[in-house]
């Protein structure tokens, strides 16, 4: 009996993990944020490392114009992974190959193919090149990275296709080729992204410079990676993409889409992993939304973390706004505070794995 006794105390002091944490540090998992600034001696880095320290963002990207040289790189990262926050910082980057790698020749470390080159070569070859990127990564202090790109090439005329971002047209070889990229990355511990969720392969028209109807063209073979990539590995997250796609939703693009992403990529697909946005400052979004309601919608669309580049104009309270917004959609009912505890509960878990 006063063993039972004491265990009730104890469960109503210490309460369990979940209840322990602040609404402030759950918020702070959603977020990850670009910064200005190359050396540990930046003002931008200066602050976002005080925000990792405060648990007030969940971990950083960085760009090509943040990797001045291995050196630079190596004590950034290190600091980064180094700090007192509470839950081990995503370190992310966009390293593809081809149009898409920050780490390449003009800062100290080498260039790789695009995906569309890549496909044009043996496996066994292409286990060679994506092995050598991800202990680079792994060396250089990354822990997640924003590929494998698994649109297909249907348009000739998307972006995806002339940037040689894409595999293939055929969603077999998209999976074969995406597997090896996955699996590479996997032996250096590293966190992968399928993107660009429910696909850009067929879309003609920028995301980055505004509004993207994929409408038309889309195909339901842009869904077939996705259904197999995640079953092959549930541990990745899904990026989803700013087009807009009336096959799913006619009011929101996919990134806003509750239909998209709660109704067809969690429902349909089963994937209960982390969600992430692609980057939330590109003029499909910035143009057509206010920060308010491009945060409330995201979350209520059952996305997790919300991507701010941050790269056109430095916004170091960016966090702390996102904060306010999430906080005061709450209290006003158009949140539901336990879309942020599962969030959060989502992000902790694949965190877990980089321990």
């Amino acid at each position: 009996m006063k063993k039972i006794f004491f265990t009730l105390i104890f469960y109503f002091i210490f309460p369990t993990n979940v209840y322990c944490t602040t609404l402030s540090e759950m918020i702070g998992q959603m977020i990850i944020v670009g910064y200005q600034g190359n050396s540990v001696n930046s003002n931008g880095f200066k602050t976002i490392l005080k925000q990792i320290e405060n648990n007030q963002i969940s971990g950083v990207i960085l760009f090509e114009y943040n990797i001045k040289d291995k050196k630079n790189l190596n004590e950034m990262t290190k600091k980064i992974k180094s700090t007192k926050s509470k839950h081990i910082p995503f370190v992310a980057i966009d390293q593809e190959g081809g149009y898409v790698q920050r780490l390449n020749k003009n800062n100290g470390f080498k260039d790789y193919p695009s995906f569309e080159s890549v496909s044009n070569m043996t496996k066994k070859n292409a286990s060679k090149i994506y092995k050598d990127m991800s202990f680079n990564l792994y060396k250089s202090g990354f822990n997640l990275n924003f590929s494998p790109c698994v649109d297909l090439s249907i348009n000739k005329n998307s972006i995806i296709s002339k940037k040689e971002r894409s595999f293939s047209n055929d969603y077999n070889k998209v999976i074969d080729y995406s597997k090896i990229v996955i699996k590479e990355h996997k032996k250096y511990n590293i966190i992968t992204t399928l993107k660009h969720f429910p696909g850009h392969g067929s879309a003609i028209g920028d995301t980055h410079l505004g509004f993207v109807d994929a409408t038309k063209n889309w195909d339901k073979n842009e869904l077939k990676p996705y259904i197999s990539l995640l079953k092959y590995n549930p541990n990745q997250m899904v990026m989803v993409a700013h087009t807009y796609n009336s096959n799913f939703d006619t009011q929101y693009p996919s990134s806003l889409s509750k239909k998209t992403i709660d109704g067809y990529l969690r429902e349909k697909l089963n994937f209960n992993g982390v969600v992430i946005t692609d980057d939330l400052d590109m003029l499909a979004i910035k143009n057509n939304y206010t920060l308010d309601e491009t945060i409330i919608n995201a979350i209520n669309a059952g996305v997790n973390i919300l991507l701010f580049c941050n790269f056109q104009e430095e916004n170091s309270q960016l966090p702390l706004q996102i904060y306010n917004i999430i906080v005061n959609a709450i209290k006003q009912g158009k949140i539901n505070e336990n879309d942020i505890k599962l969030s959060y509960d989502k992000i902790i878990k694949l965190k877990n794995i980089l321990k």
